[in-house]
């Protein structure tokens, strides 16, 4: 309960933003029990449920880290671009779901491409936009919090970045598969494919890195009093967690499934 007061108090546009979209998610998590429209073989309703908590996590996760960030009157203005952005993304997404239509790829009608192509533009923007802004925080000259606490966000905030941008590369090949098409079978909810490389995998832990890195930065700080030990977990962590990320890739783009 301190953490949600925390949220709310730090960044209340973001904390409303990520409210909003967790009861989007319960909403339409309901109505899928009762949905009867599918896409690609499943009820249409899983992609804007991930996609909305996915956003539920992200908003509340920015809404606590860039409270560090010394000049707040960017993150304000960052705040409103993200409301802008994935109020748009998660919106079209969940209309193209109640039409039973694809959101991404999507190669069948001319309207679909339009809002596809957009979603793109504008989640190109946001990752910028968060890049800017990562960097702004990490050439900041004081911080407010320990510093291996601020070495985690700084290595989560540039992940996530990173990996944002590898979204991008699914664009490119108009595919989140390699060695089969989409709509194959795949995991429960994750829907990640059971068959074929799957991109998605690493753009997942890749984006999630904003969570991971700095949950390891924050427990580590508080628990070793010893400043070296501390920085080298964290650097030892991330490198390890990075390089999973790369060979989740690397297994992707030869075709092998995760699991």
């Amino acid at each position: 309960m301190k953490l949600i007061e925390a949220i709310f108090r730090r960044n209340r546009q973001l904390a409303i933003m990520g409210l909003f979209f967790l009861g989007l998610a319960i909403c339409l998590g309901l109505y899928a029990t009762i949905n009867t429209v599918e896409v690609l073989g499943i009820n249409s309703m899983i992609k804007p449920i991930k996609f909305a908590l996915s956003t539920w996590v992200y908003a509340w996760t920015m809404a606590y880290l860039l409270f560090y960030v010394n000049n707040q009157n960017r993150v304000k203005w960052y705040s409103i671009l993200a409301i802008i952005v994935m109020s748009f993304e998660i919106g079209v997404i969940t209309i193209q779901a109640f039409r039973g239509k694809l959101s991404h790829f999507n190669q069948t009608e001319i309207l679909g491409g339009i809002l596809y192509a957009l979603m793109g533009v504008m989640i190109v923007w946001l990752t910028t936009a968060t890049f800017i802004i990562s960097i702004r925080f990490i050439l900041q000259k004081t911080y407010s919090i320990n510093k291996n606490f601020a070495l985690s966000i700084k290595i989560g905030l540039l992940f996530f970045v990173i990996f944002s941008f590898f979204g991008g590369y699914m664009s490119v090949i108009n595919s989140h598969n390699v060695g089969g098409k989409i709509g194959e079978a795949g995991l429960p909810l994750l829907n990640w494919s059971t068959l074929f490389g799957d991109l998605r995998v690493a753009h997942f832990f890749g984006i999630h890195s904003l969570q991971i890195i700095p949950l390891l930065g924050y427990f580590t700080s508080k628990r070793i009093n010893n400043e070296k030990n501390a920085t080298a977990i964290i650097w030892i962590g991330s490198i390890v967690y990075f390089a999973f990320i790369c060979f989740a890739i690397t297994q992707a783009l030869k075709g092998i499934p995760f699991i």
